[in-house]
C-alpha cells in the first residue's frame, strides 16, 4: 500500500497522531464523546491539509482528551464502539499519515485504550 505523507508534520506529532487514531478504533465511548471525537478528526484533517504544526498538535491533543480516560465508571452502560462514519474517518487519517506505528513499539508502554500495561494485558489471557 502506498502511504501519503503529510507535508510539514513533525515526526513526533505524526507518531502521536497515529497512536491515538489506532487506539480510537478500540475505544468504547458515549454518543456525546464520539461526537467530540468526530470534531477532533475534522480539526486534524484540516490542520493536516493546511500544514499547520500548531493546529496539528492541538487536534491530536483534543483527540487524546476525548478518549476513554475521561469516562467515569457511572457512564459505562452507555458506551459504544466507534460509529461506522467515525471509523472510516479514522482509517482515512491513518492512511494519510503513513504506516501505522508497529505494535511492538506500542506494547513497550501503556495501552491508551485501557490504561493498563500491555504486558499485564497479555498475561491476563494466559
Amino acid at each position: 500500500m502506498r502511504w501519503l505523507t503529510v507535508v510539514g508534520m513533525e515526526p513526533g506529532v505524526r507518531e502521536r497522531a497515529l497512536q491515538v487514531l489506532q487506539d480510537a478504533l478500540l475505544w468504547d465511548l458515549t454518543v456525546t464523546q464520539w461526537t467530540e471525537v468526530g470534531y477532533g478528526l475534522r480539526r486534524l484533517r484540516r490542520a493536516c491539509d493546511a500544514g499547520d504544526d500548531r493546529r496539528q498538535r492541538d487536534a491530536v491533543a483534543d483527540l487524546e482528551v476525548a478518549g476513554p480516560h475521561r469516562v467515569s465508571g457511572l457512564e459505562d452502560a452507555g458506551r459504544l464502539p466507534a460509529p461506522r462514519e467515525v471509523r472510516e474517518r479514522i482509517n482515512e487519517l491513518i492512511h494519510t499519515l503513513g504506516p501505522p506505528v508497529p505494535s511492538a513499539q506500542r506494547a513497550a508502554g501503556q495501552s491508551r485504550e485501557t490504561g493498563r500495561s500491555a504486558e499485564r494485558d497479555s498475561d491476563a489471557g494466559t
